[in-house]
């Protein structure tokens, strides 16, 4: 089978210092990998390229068999479909966070998706029950918790349905019940045979969830691949 994220010899630097050097990794459907490694190797860099965030200057990165880079998300209906396919949660939520209230915010995706006024609440009423954040509906994301904002965010992902999600230190500056909570709902959402990519520090989380462990090194390539457990 096609592997869902598939990166060859892929390369990026950022004004001349090199970020990632000559990446070579796949990732097939349904597969939780997590990356770790020290700061400043490139993890959160590898997390913005499979997002489109920012493009290989060297290598191909393909999603589903299609390349990706500035080119093929210049298409606005190829990027939005690639958009809805693959979900980002930032490791500081703010900087997703942007509506007047929670309902708005999570409600977002699906409005730009084109989905109907129904399937719009649908979907939010949905998503909202399943995080059990329905307190927080009418409430502003800037007055919210850290552990708040990290579930909202979540939300939004989640109700476009995305089949992979891309978490970057998704454990970073929560409480310890918060980040129970969220290991618990990653489990889950692997059961329920989603795509999974983390970045984290947290070796519990890691070996909790991965099917594969890669670790980059200083040099800003993959220093090992192996499976967990």
């Amino acid at each position: 089978m096609t592997p869902l994220f598939s990166l060859d010899n892929v390369c990026f630097a950022y004004e001349g210092h090199i970020a990632l050097r000559y990446i070579t990794l796949d990732v097939a459907r349904g597969e939780t990998v997590v990356l770790q490694g020290s700061n400043g190797c490139g993890k959160s860099t590898l997390l913005k390229l499979l997002n489109g965030l920012v493009y290989a200057e060297e290598g191909t990165y393909k999603f589903d068999g299609d390349v990706i880079n500035e080119k093929s998300l210049k298409d606005n209906t190829f990027s939005k479909k690639f958009h809805q396919r693959v979900g980002f949660i930032f490791q500081n939520s703010d900087v997703q966070l942007f509506c007047s209230n929670v309902e708005e915010e999570i409600s977002f995706g699906p409005r730009q998706m084109g989905l109907s006024d129904e399937e719009v609440k649908q979907r939010t009423d949905d998503v909202i029950a399943l995080l059990d954040i329905e307190k927080l509906r009418d409430r502003a994301p800037y007055h919210l918790s850290g552990g708040e904002k990290r579930k909202v965010a979540i939300a939004c992902i989640l109700s476009m349905n995305p089949e992979a999600l891309v978490l970057d230190e998704p454990l970073a500056g929560l409480d310890r019940k918060t980040q129970e909570w969220l290991v618990s709902f990653l489990l889950q959402l692997k059961a329920a045979g989603k795509t999974l990519l983390i970045s984290t520090h947290n070796d519990e989380l890691a070996h909790t969830l991965a099917d594969r462990l890669v670790v980059m090194n200083e040099n800003h390539t993959v220093g090992s691949v192996s499976e967990n457990g």
